[in-house]
């Protein structure tokens, strides 16, 4: 069975990026995924409305519990992959860990954007009793950057601290992932002149989606997830 996969944090951080980076990869592999946009600012749905999208891949726009909790028991009865892009809404982001298997908390190497992470992070456990059993959650870097810095450093460690395991693969800030949004298509059918780092950046969305379980099993959590705590930011 196709998993649910739920993408945002309290602050944007890239959750659309990295949900329609990951949806790409599944329809490049031909597998049927719906793309849920709860996000505030809807790129997703006007990505939809450019040519190339996918006849695999089919965008849906929610913008409250009922409508993604709808989406998602729908795409399960189909055996289809669901994406959410909950954004930075907390009540979304709420359903979304709860209906999926797994969420992906995204964090920039940016002070707000990890305390955003971390904050997400408390939120979800809150409720980690709630919902599909099994479920788990991990942060996942969404723009690292290639130039080791002090922030990216202390970022790296705010976010150590926590009992979360974070995703060992992570997104390049490469202009590569932007592209299909100004272009539509997705990584892996827009042509190769159009933006920079393209192989690279297909290459990191599949190993991404091989960690998260959208292609084949997933890969151990980089470390055992210990009880639910609060953590101090």
């Amino acid at each position: 069975m196709m998993p649910v996969i739920s993408v945002g944090s309290l602050k944007t951080s890239g959750s659309s990026t990295l949900a329609l980076s990951l949806a790409g990869v599944a329809a490049a592999a031909d597998i049927p995924v719906v793309l849920i946009d709860g996000a505030r600012d809807k790129d997703i749905a006007e990505w939809a409305t450019k040519p190339g999208r996918p006849d695999c891949l089919m965008v849906e726009v929610a913008d409250d519990e009922m409508t993604v909790e709808r989406l998602v028991r729908a795409a399960r009865r189909r055996g289809d992959l669901c994406i959410v892009d909950a954004g930075d809404n907390a009540e979304l982001l709420r359903a979304g860990a709860r209906l999926a298997d797994r969420a992906l908390i995204p964090v920039r190497f940016s002070p707000l954007s990890a305390y955003a992470a971390l904050a997400t992070d408390r939120l979800i456990a809150a409720e980690s009793m709630k919902g599909r059993r099994g479920r788990d959650w991990a942060f996942v870097a969404s723009a690292v950057t290639t130039i080791p810095s002090r922030v990216a450093r202390t970022i790296e460690t705010m976010i150590e601290r926590t009992a979360t395991p974070r995703l060992e693969i992570g997104l390049v800030q490469r202009a590569a992932y932007e592209a299909p949004f100004l272009n539509g298509g997705t990584l892996f059918t827009i042509d190769d002149t159009i933006a920079p780092g393209l192989d690279r950046a297909r290459a990191e969305a599949a190993m991404l989606a091989y960690e998260v379980g959208i292609l084949g099993e997933a890969v151990e959590a980089t470390r055992t997830r210990q009880p639910a705590r609060a953590v101090a930011a």
